[in-house]
Parts: structure tokens; sequence; C-alpha cells
């Protein structure tokens, strides 16, 4: 049997607070830079894969699996999420704690395996889509899977490993997409995006217990169990309720429109995740780690905080910005024309570039400070909104629930604001200064690229022209942010002069 390596653990008692010192900055870098190899790989094969299969599929399709996904989700949520997020938090980490997360984790997935697989049936034909029942029990069974490599990769990220996290990423995008493809191309139909969580599932598992070579033991404890329950109940509630926003719209627009209309939705949504995810996440996945380790020094907190929205927004705002001017052209020249219509709505969902970055770095800093009770009343608050303004406005179209989509996320950010100070001391200052220099650059850049594809449309072939917008957009927006923003410009300069030490010492 294994053992848990400690590393740099924190005497609960001790005098002097974490700080966010020079090897703490170094392990967040390169935590961000390996993290960014991940996303970008995940992102560049996961759009590679999502445009075969939106070409292969109908938009029915694509919407019963994404109704299917949303039970799947919650039972993975409840299964495995909340619980083993007591290890990077932990000031002091014992393999009691790491085998009674494992075993833990392991028990309950079957549990929900059991009951997603008897009632999945009844619950499919309670809300009218009868066809996601199968795929929904078959999803059921990926969670043992997906919960014999949670523990271990919780492990791994508690040490800063996010090169074994890439690498694990990489393959399971791989061979899980290359399986889902295979099977789309054979005439499975929904069933190939089945097919790929399994294979993806299987192998991330695989690849954890490498990354981490660590055999869960027998210091199962039920007191170890009582004492960690608490926080990870409350977090796995409150990241049920996180995801039931977005989820919660799938089931709306099925209920009331039809799986062909999710499908679209979904489809514009997952458009707008590639873009902004691939250039945030690499920051909000570290955010935990480093935050947590910062959560008795509010000063070193916030600038973190700072530190790792400025350099985010300085991606994600033109990402999304960009994303607005030319979705129309570019998701129906991708995926084929049938999903026209899921370009106006992604054109829609670009207008999320200032909450968007903002809401993401919310989770992982309250979440740092174990303020499991703020997040769940945050998340309430959302899903609550989505249900009345995805209800009122499904009746009215897709377009209708795209708008109301976008004023919600900006009706709740003065909210959100409010209990990032009220829980960390960040002003609303502190939240806004960082993203106010990106987003004046991409506006800069939005009008410039806007006539320019206006002009040049009816000269080339669809995606030659949105190839263009894009490299010109980027031309524009940098030198912008260049000129008026002095964090780009020392950012620059460090990057040049890291650049010229590389080149003398080869």
């Amino acid at each position: 049997m294994g053992h848990i390596h400690v590393s740099n653990p924190i005497d609960p008692g001790a005098d002097e607070p974490s700080l966010y010192d020079d090897e703490l900055r170094r392990k967040t870098r390169w935590s961000i830079v390996w993290t960014l190899v991940r996303i970008a790989s995940d992102q560049v094969f996961s759009f590679v894969v999502f445009v075969i299969l939106a070409r292969l599929l109908s938009p029915s399709e694509v919407g019963t699996f994404a109704i299917a996904v949303v039970f799947s989700e919650v039972g993975r949520v409840i299964a495995i999420q909340g619980m083993v997020q007591n290890i990077p938090r932990a000031k002091k980490l014992s393999p009691g704690l790491a085998d009674t997360v494992f075993w833990t984790n392991l028990g309950m997935s079957f549990a929900v395996a059991l009951v997603v697989l008897v009632g999945a049936p009844f619950i499919m034909d309670l809300i009218g889509q009868p066809g996601a029942a199968a795929p929904l029990q078959a999803l059921g069974f990926v969670l043992p899977i997906a919960a014999l490599g949670a523990t271990h990769l919780a492990l791994r990220l508690r040490e800063f490993g996010h090169k074994s996290l890439a690498l694990r990423s990489v393959l399971g995008n791989t061979f899980g997409g290359a399986a889902a493809v295979a099977a789309a191309l054979a005439g499975w139909g929904i069933w190939s995006l089945v097919v790929q969580r399994f294979v993806s599932e299987t192998v991330n598992a695989a690849m954890s217990w490498q990354a981490y070579r660590w055999t869960p033991g027998r210091s199962f404890s039920m007191a170890q169990l009582r004492t960690i329950w608490s926080f990870g109940f409350n977090l796995a509630l409150t990241q049920i309720i996180g995801i039931l926003p977005r989820h919660a719209m799938n089931l709306v627009l099925g209920t009331i429109i039809n799986a062909a209309a999710v499908g679209i939705n979904r489809t514009a949504w997952r458009t707008m995740e590639l873009v902004a995810q691939g250039t945030i996440s690499p920051f909000t996945t570290v955010a935990l780690q480093t935050l947590s380790r910062l959560q008795t020094d509010t000063a070193e907190m916030v600038k973190a905080y700072r530190w790792m929205l400025s350099r985010s927004a300085m991606i994600t705002i033109p990402a999304l910005v960009g994303l607005g001017v030319l979705a129309p052209d570019a998701v129906p020249a991708i995926y084929g024309a049938k999903w026209h219509e899921a370009g106006q709505i992604a054109q829609i969902f670009a207008f999320l570039a200032v909450p968007w970055p903002v809401s993401a770095f919310a989770g992982p800093l309250l979440m740092a400070l174990g303020r499991a009770s703020t997040l769940r009343t945050l998340a309430f608050g959302q899903l609550i909104a989505v249900i009345v303004f995805a209800g009122l406005s499904a009746p009215f179209g897709l377009v209708a629930v795209a708008w109301t989509t976008v004023a919600r996320a900006y009706l709740s950010l003065p909210f959100l604001m409010l209990f990032l100070k009220r829980a960390a001391g960040i002003t609303p200052s502190d939240t806004l200064s960082p993203i106010a220099a990106p987003l004046a650059a991409s506006l800069v850049m939005a009008a410039a690229v806007w006539p320019l594809m206006e002009a040049i449309r009816p000269h080339f072939a669809p995606l030659v022209a949105v190839l263009i917008c894009v490299a010109a957009g980027m031309t524009i927006y940098g030198a912008m942010l260049y000129a008026i923003s002095p964090n780009a410009r020392l950012l620059v300069r460090h990057r040049l002069k890291m650049l010229k030490i590389a080149w003398a010492t080869r």
C-alpha cells in the first residue's frame, strides 16, 4: 500500500500565515502554463470532435443527450465532486483523509448509478423526453469509473501537479473523441456521445493512478467522514445548485419547445464555452490551489485575485467580443447550414464578456475560504432566476431566451460583487479595474472588425473571411491594449526580457 505525500504542510496552530511569496507565485505560474497547455490541446481536439459530431448528428439528437447529461452531472456532483474538495483545502493531509474520501466517493458513485438505473424511465417520461432514458441509464455507470481516479487527481493537484493533469486530459479526450467519431460514422447516433464519456473517463482514471502513485488503504474512518461530511455535503449541494442554472435551461427548453431547440441552444453555448473556457480555465483551475494557500491573509489573497483576473481578462474578453462579431458567419460555416440559428444565439451569448470572467473566479475564491453557504446562496439565486427568466421567455423563441440569459447575468453582477466584498474584502474596484483596459481595447477591435467583415463577406468564402477578420482583430486588439494598459506593457517587457535571457544562456 502506498502512502500520502505531504507537500508543504501548514500547521493549523502556526503564527505565520501563508503568503503569496515567490515560491507560491512560481508554482502558480507554472501550474497556469501547464493548465494552458492542457486547455489549449483540449479545446483544439474538442473543437474538432464537436465539429464532426455536429455535422453527423441532428439538433434533436444533441438536445436529447444534453437533457440526459443534466441528471448525469447532478449525480456526478453528489457522488464525487463535493467530498473530494476536502483534499486541496486541507491544512494537513493524512492517509485517513485520503482513504475516507476515496472509499466514500466510490460507494456513493455505485449508489447513484443504481438510483439512475431505476429512476431514469420515470423521470424522462415525466418531463416528456422518453428518448433520453436509456442514454441516462448508461451514463450513470460512468460515475464509478470517474470515482476511481478522482481522489488521485485531487492529491496530485494539491501538489500543483497540473503537468500530469494536462497529459491525462489530452489522452482522455483523444481516445474518447476518436471513439465518438467512429461510433457516429457507424450510425450509432446519440450513443456515440455515450461511448465518448465511457472511453474518456476510463482513460482519465487510469492516468490519474499513474500520475499519483498511491494505493487506497484501510484507513477509512467514520470519525473522519463525520468531520469532513458537512463541508463536502454543503459544497456538493452548492455545486449542484451551481450547475443547475445552465442545465435547467435545457430542461425548460425541452419541456416548453422541443429537443431540437435544446440542441441549438446547447451548440451555441458550447461554442461560447470553447472560446471562453479555453482562455479562462487555465487561471480558474489553478485559482483554488493558490487561493487556498492564502486563505489566512486577506491582502495577499486580493493581490492574487487581481493578478489572475487581469491576466485572464486580457484573453477572455477579446475572445468573446470577437465571437460576437463573427459567430453568425463562423458557426454555420463550421458546423453546417443546419446550425445557422445557433450562430445567431452564440452572437448574443458573447455579450457575457464582462460577467463571465468575474463569475468564473467567484467560485474558487469562495471555495478557498470555505464559504459554502455563500456559494449556495448565490447559486440558488441563479437557479431561481434561470427558471423564471427562461420560463417566461421560452414561448417567444430561442432569441428571447438568449437575451434574457445575458440580462440575468448583468443583473446578478452587483450582488456577486457584494458577496465578494463581504466574504473576502474584494471591492468592486478590485474586480472591475483589472478588466477595464481589456474591455476598452476589445470594443475598439469590434468597431474595426465589424465593417471589415461586412466589406469582405461578398468576396471570400465564409471561413476565409472569418480567418482574415480574426487576424485583423488580434492585431488591432494587441496594439490597443499595449497602448492603454500599463500592465500589458509590463507583461510584454517581462516576456521579452525572459526571451533574451533564455537566448543568451543557450
